[in-house]
């Protein structure tokens, strides 16, 4: 992705790291004291094992992941086509809340078995922000908010009954309400006078972020099928390597692109069990 750097690959999936990411990290170099740098570390690595999720899921999946970037704002798993399936969304989106639910709940578990008051100060410190950071992240991650975890949630429930378009569009509505009574209240606090301004510039910008996002998907959904306005398709080009949108209405020719068969995509929507049940009882038959 333009803007940042490869540091490595973890599972056969190649990590990135934004620049601005980067830059954030050495300001917090700068500060004499512990506290910053690790909780800069921590979420870091919160945030990583969220995209990790992701990726082994899709993976599983039959999909091929791109790569990880870990970016200013949070991460991205980038797939090189996703489905139209509910179900393979479904269970994607659902993959990276759960694993920060779960780191939640180990250091929770941790905090209350081990003897941690022996601990070193940063080693507590670390069990607290882990704890904390992988909450919220789980958490926040399932606010229907599209393009957020929850808002694909949202749009794989939606398109149990509706067209893939229809559901995307409504996804993305719920979103952009999200966002504006996000940057409400981020615009609250900046004004507010008290310390909490900052934390409400970060508010209005990660409302921003949802509300363009969202609508340079819509945007590419849209291309897809076909009925895209002149403006939307500029949009579906700026996102550039965000996206993988085809330049022409070929929504099934995307899905024959990502690893599995048409066959096999409409199969996994009439299963209702687990993802290893219909893995073990695709295999013999060579999917």
């Amino acid at each position: 992705m333009f803007g940042s750097l490869e540091i490595g690959s973890l599972f056969g999936v190649r990590v990135r790291v934004h620049l601005l990411l980067l830059a954030m990290g050495g300001l917090f170099l700068l500060d004499p004291g512990l506290g910053g740098l690790l909780g800069f570390g921590v979420l870091c690595l919160a945030v990583f094992l969220h995209e990790l999720g992701h990726a082994l899921t899709a993976r599983r999946l039959g999909l091929e992941v791109v790569d990880i970037t870990l970016g200013p704002l949070g991460g991205m798993t980038r797939m090189s086509v996703m489905p139209e399936s509910s179900r393979i969304e479904a269970w994607v989106a659902s993959a990276g809340p759960l694993t920060n639910l779960a780191l939640a709940a180990l250091c929770a578990v941790a905090a209350l078995t081990l003897p941690v008051a022996a601990w070193p100060p940063w080693a507590t410190l670390a069990l607290a922000q882990g704890l904390t950071f992988n909450l919220v992240l789980g958490l926040f991650n399932l606010v229907p908010a599209f393009p957020t975890d929850g808002g694909r949630l949202l749009r794989a429930w939606l398109a149990r009954r509706r067209d893939w378009l229809r559901a995307t569009e409504i996804a993305v509505r719920v979103g952009a309400w999200c966002a504006l009574l996000a940057a409400s209240a981020g615009f609250a606090l900046v004004f507010s006078g008290t310390a909490l301004a900052p934390q409400g510039l970060a508010l209005v910008l990660v409302a921003a972020f949802v509300w363009w996002t969202g609508k340079q998907e819509l945007a590419q959904v849209r291309l897809r099928h076909g009925v895209a306005s002149p403006f939307e398709v500029l949009a579906a080009v700026l996102r550039g390597p965000l996206g993988s949108a085809p330049p022409a209405p070929a929504a099934r020719e995307a899905e024959a692109g990502a690893g599995l068969s048409r066959d096999a995509i409409e199969d996994l929507e009439r299963h209702r069990g687990s993802l290893s049940s219909w893995r073990s009882r695709r295999e013999p038959d060579g999917e």
